[in-house]
């Protein structure tokens, strides 16, 4: 491996081998194969974008992040519009962006294709101007997202039942949806729009998503009734939420979003507030992510 490279770590993502085993591991990888890298671990909120700052004054050519979207978002926001790779071993309760991309999701495999794998340009999306690379969301799909955040329940099922207890008390408001071909009015439970298919663990928000095609997927969904709710959450995980009647799947280079009154979003699962007014738009081929093997 030519090209110097730095490896940022959470030790804390995700639900296995945290704690300090992530960076031996990632230091027995790369001793074995006489690989000569920076490795530091994250210390606290927001320091991965520190260290990526750090990494790219330092002239490093590949950045490596060991952790889930949280950290994959806050590392590649840095990144977009460089020449820096971005190779990633995914370590998070969803992966949706290592899916989506069939990145290997085991340890070893991801960390091999992370340091030694060709990099390919990838699309990423823009919310407000806050980077995304998986899928941004309003409404029921940011409530629960900012629920999850300040439980300390992680993993799937954690997920699945923090949405359940949701749907129980939030209603849908209406939104006026413009997109470059049309304008809408649509009364909507979840407004998401999504850079790659998946929300992650396989659920399927967009499936006909695509991260090189400069276009977004924006899929409006109406307030469901507790049948309709479990058919389309299996229909999600079938690729089949676009036959669904409450469905209205819109794709486009950008999107203007007026809510009803100011509120909160999610890009990646991470949550910001926002006012009655957003702007969501794509960055075609904007970031180089490790995705292919020599």
């Amino acid at each position: 491996m030519d090209k110097r490279l730095a490896f940022i770590i959470n030790p804390i993502s995700g639900n296995g081998g945290k704690g300090p085993q992530r960076k031996q591991r990632v230091e027995r990888f790369l001793q074995a194969r006489g690989i000569q890298a920076d490795v530091w671990e994250t210390e606290y909120a927001g320091h991965a974008p520190e260290l990526t700052e750090r990494a790219l004054a330092a002239g490093v050519e590949r950045i490596v992040a060991v952790g889930g979207d949280g950290t994959i978002n806050e590392i590649g926001r840095v990144l977009v519009d460089s020449e820096c790779e971005f190779g990633l071993v995914p370590m998070g309760s969803g992966n949706g962006l290592a899916r989506h991309l069939a990145l290997p999701l085991g340890f070893d495999a991801a960390l091999n294709l992370a340091t030694l794998g060709v990099s390919i340009k990838i699309d990423t999306g823009e919310a407000n101007g806050r980077p995304f690379f998986n899928v941004m969301g309003i409404g029921f799909d940011a409530e629960v997202g900012r629920r999850f955040n300040e439980s300390e329940a992680r993993g799937f099922f954690s997920y699945l039942k923090l949405g359940w207890q949701t749907f129980r008390d939030y209603k849908g408001l209406r939104y006026e949806i413009s997109s470059t071909d049309e304008s809408r009015s649509l009364q909507a439970y979840i407004v998401a729009i999504a850079n790659s298919s998946q929300y992650g663990s396989n659920a399927f928000i967009a499936p006909d998503a695509s991260l090189t095609d400069g276009k977004l997927n924006l899929v409006a969904i109406a307030d469901p009734s507790l049948i309709s709710l479990f058919v389309m959450v299996w229909r999600m995980f079938r690729k089949k939420l676009y036959l669904s009647p409450r469905v209205t799947p819109i794709c486009s280079d950008s999107f203007a979003v007026r809510l009803p009154q100011p509120g909160f979003f999610h890009v990646d699962g991470e949550i910001f507030s926002c006012g009655a007014e957003m702007t969501i738009k794509t960055c075609p081929k904007s970031l180089r992510i490790v995705a292919v093997n020599c």
